[in-house]
């Protein structure tokens, strides 16, 4: 049975007819949209009304998939034991809904994975498809700020471990072994596709076309570590890099 963040009694139905052991909410408006209102509309009033739904009905375990790409971190280490850095509209909104999860009295786990890319999304349509374009893909800014990245399977496999693992209350960083500067997570693709290397437009331009929390979200500078879920969890990525990762996605989206 269908339901909708936007339609708390589809909510309700959906979850009082499959009677659900867990939920894992994933659901969210990315930080591409330019809406704030749409941001919150569902980010936060969906994870609100979703977990009533939730409490209302079996009380499920919830793991909530919440990110780090909340702001900018100057190249810091982030890791669960210290506040993220909230600059965006679309940070605010998952801190927000991560309030809600430990306010709502469920059996609840987050987790917050990094940029997470793979055979579909926002990385086909973004990067990949925009490489593969006419023109060279313009990198904003410099390029030297660190991406804290990870695949989408490793994200599913997170999930899973931890519905089926993790302590309530437990929170978990998921990215892979080792950061990459954005520049070269792009210049990567655009080699895997067989095209040049990207060039590169100062991040004022970029803000006219595409708004500044959006070029936010690209310039940011963070590692992550990965240590707590692999320590919890015995969580391992199957694409530690993303020289294994990049690669391997261009070859299944060019198949």
């Amino acid at each position: 049975m269908a339901g909708d963040l936007a339609d708390p009694e589809a909510l309700r139905a959906a979850v009082a007819a499959s009677e659900p052991s867990c939920v894992i909410h994933l659901a969210a408006e990315i930080a591409t949209q330019r809406d704030p209102a749409r941001i919150d509309e569902i980010n936060v009033n969906g994870t609100r009304s979703l977990l009533a739904a939730c409490g209302e009905a079996v009380r499920p375990r919830f793991v909530f998939t919440s990110t780090v790409v909340t702001g900018d971190a100057r190249g810091a280490l982030l890791d669960e034991d210290a506040p993220l850095p909230v600059e965006t509209a679309y940070g605010r909104s998952k801190q927000a809904g991560e309030a809600l999860v430990r306010e709502s009295g469920l059996d609840a786990v987050i987790i917050r994975p990094s940029h997470v890319y793979g055979p579909g999304g926002w990385y086909a349509e973004e990067i990949l498809g925009r490489v593969r374009g006419p023109g060279r893909f313009a990198v904003i800014g410099s390029g030297e700020n660190l991406w804290d990245v990870v695949r989408v399977e490793d994200v599913a496999a997170a999930c899973v471990d931890a519905a089926e693992r993790a302590p309530a209350g437990a929170l978990y960083h998921v990215v892979d072994d080792e950061p990459i500067r954005y520049f070269d997570f792009v210049a990567l693709t655009a080699k895997a596709a067989g095209v040049g290397p990207p060039r590169r437009i100062p991040a004022w331009v970029a803000r006219l076309a595409a708004g500044a929390d959006p070029i936010r979200a690209v310039t940011r500078s963070a590692r992550s570590s990965n240590a707590r879920i692999k320590r919890e969890l015995g969580w391992s990525p199957r694409f530690p890099t993303a020289r294994e990762g990049v690669p391997d996605v261009v070859a299944a989206l060019s198949a």
